[in-house]
């Protein structure tokens, strides 16, 4: 594991702490709203933290650790995100595993809201 990545890393998981907080215990959100605000925040923040070192020409977040992000329901904010600092748009290789974690989630939310798959495994 990278020095950046563990830096990064442990910066992302106390955002999201401290975001999920906020939401579920303050703003008294229900745990998956809380759970898709503080995620979605977190990596809204995350690329514009990464555009902001890119500038600076600093130790920059690794793409897996965004992309770990927008995997667990951050899609939202990285696309926002995205557009807003216009940053990893143009980088191809990244934007190929993107639209696959974009495209997988659609296909999970489908099977979660339209089948009875649930259903039969639990």
């Amino acid at each position: 594991m990278s020095r950046a990545f563990l830096r990064y890393g442990v910066l992302v998981v106390i955002s999201f702490t401290l975001i999920y907080y906020l939401t579920h215990y303050r703003l008294h959100f229900i745990n998956l709203w809380a759970f898709l605000v503080a995620i979605n925040v977190t990596v809204f923040l995350s690329y514009g933290f990464d555009k902001l070192l890119a500038k600076l020409g600093w130790l920059r977040f690794p793409e897996i650790l965004l992309h770990i992000q927008a995997f667990f329901g951050g899609v939202a904010g990285a696309l926002a995100a995205q557009q807003i600092f216009w940053h990893k748009t143009t980088k191809r290789s990244f934007q190929i595993i993107f639209w696959l974690i974009f495209v997988l989630q659609v296909m999970l939310l489908y099977v979660v809201m339209y089948t009875d798959l649930l259903k039969s495994i639990f």
